[in-house]
């Protein structure tokens, strides 16, 4: 059983056990636009509003929005923009529910409000910095305020150190518990300070969720989310976070590469190299972003199965073309598919498809002669990529006219003659 201790040290019986209902004005606020729905921010209210001084305002502001579009809300606010009529009419009915003003009264700044509830001044400070930071930032990414990448950085590395500072500290909790009493409504009293405090960090991360659906931010944002780990109130969250975008890209992968086997056994290579390329390879390489979310191991696997298949598309593109010899574009497909195949490798499998690279990379890049692969190997596992026997063949022939040559000198060419009875019987019995 938890229990919130008042400044003086009760018990507070109140407060003191989770509550279990739900508090759906979490999920409400969820995402980019977290500070944007906030009641607060869009009334201007202060934290501590009730009954009558709510209601006064509100017949304010309708009297104002009758003839103005918008208004500006909060006028300390970090937020850009006003807040239309009808944005106001939400915010002012949320109030109607104390649970749900509760939410938003902790994520909006409160200022000089005197709540009463003796908490040092440095616990308020420390909130309105966290909020001032978080809602700055969002504004920045959505583009309504303008910042250079490292000022993004730094207002998201004071989020996360200002909000997990205040997550962690005994006294945010007495708040909540001093709040929860004095807002005094029968609603709340199913709930404690803690059903408040635990779903706190999973709003303020839930930002990244759609901040990541959008390509060109997803290696900055890797970063920061990284940045964000760190923290022991965001350390599980994240990978919970970006757990369905990883999910549905594996997935995607390994639709993908299924496909282009297919492809490939039915001898469509051109169709096997396109899903690989336009399919297969983007979606893997949209995962580096979310490294740090991702088990090792997991990775790995992943890694193994992309590296693999383009592997495999290689030696069968090999062993196609030692009857067909391929054009200078195709030649430049077959090293493509082994490089790329070498760079995803896992350590594993460095070493197979090192050596099926440099027999490819030999090939059709210098010598021009032709390679052949082995049969398709068992599956999973990289196919292997050999020298010509005619290779051999011919070298062993040219050691034995090596050996006919040192006889043919006499006991003076006897060393050349025995060294070239050697190389042939290698070159002979290895092909």
């Amino acid at each position: 059983m938890h229990e919130d201790m008042a400044s003086g040290g009760a018990r507070q019986p109140d407060v003191a056990v989770r509550g279990t209902s739900d508090l759906s004005r979490f999920a409400d606020l969820a995402g980019v636009r977290l500070y944007r729905r906030n009641i607060f921010a869009v009334t201007g209210l202060p934290a501590d509003a009730q009954g009558r001084a709510v209601r006064s305002h509100r017949q304010r502001l309708d009297a104002r929005l009758a003839v103005e579009e918008t208004w500006p809300g909060d006028t300390d606010s970090p937020l850009v923009g006003g807040h239309r009529k009808d944005e106001v009419r939400i915010a002012f009915e949320e109030f109607q529910d104390p649970r749900r003003r509760l939410v938003d009264e902790l994520l909006w700044r409160w200022g000089d409000t005197d709540f009463g509830c003796g908490c040092p001044a440095a616990v308020h400070q420390g909130h309105d910095a966290a909020v001032r930071f978080h809602a700055l930032v969002l504004e920045a990414e959505a583009g309504r305020v303008e910042a250079t990448t490292d000022e993004r950085d730094r207002l998201w590395s004071g989020a996360a150190v200002h909000w997990s500072e205040l997550l962690e500290r005994p006294e945010f909790r007495r708040h909540i518990a001093h709040r929860i009493r004095a807002l005094d409504d029968p609603r709340l009293t199913e709930h404690s300070a803690y059903d408040f405090l635990d779903g706190l960090p999973r709003l303020i991360a839930s930002p990244f969720t759609e901040l990541a659906d959008r390509p060109g931010v997803r290696p900055r944002l890797a970063r920061v989310c990284a940045g964000w780990a760190e923290h022991a109130p965001f350390s599980e969250l994240l990978p919970e976070v970006f757990e369905e975008r990883v999910e549905a890209a594996i997935e995607k992968i390994h639709e993908g590469r299924l496909s282009a086997r297919d492809k490939m056994n039915a001898q469509m290579y051109g169709d096997a190299v396109d899903i690989m390329r336009e399919k297969v390879l983007p979606e893997f390489e949209g995962l580096e972003p979310f490294r740090a979310f991702i088990p090792e191991w997991r990775y790995e696997e992943i890694a193994h199965a992309v590296a693999v298949a383009l592997n495999n598309l290689a030696v069968a593109l090999l062993e196609y073309h030692r009857l067909k010899p391929p054009s200078a574009e195709q030649r430049k497909t077959v090293v493509e598919l082994a490089e790329k195949a070498y760079e995803i490798a896992p350590e594993r499998d460095v070493a197979g498809i090192k050596a099926n690279w440099d027999v490819i990379y030999e090939q059709f890049t210098r010598s021009g002669r032709r390679a052949v692969a082995k049969s398709s190997p068992r599956s999973g596992q990289p196919a292997v990529a050999k020298s010509s026997p005619r290779k051999k063949l011919g070298l062993g022939i040219y050691a034995f006219l090596v050996v006919m040559a040192g006889f043919i000198w006499g006991p003076a060419g006897a060393v050349v003659a025995a060294l070239g009875l050697l190389v042939a019987f290698g070159y002979l019995f290895g092909a």
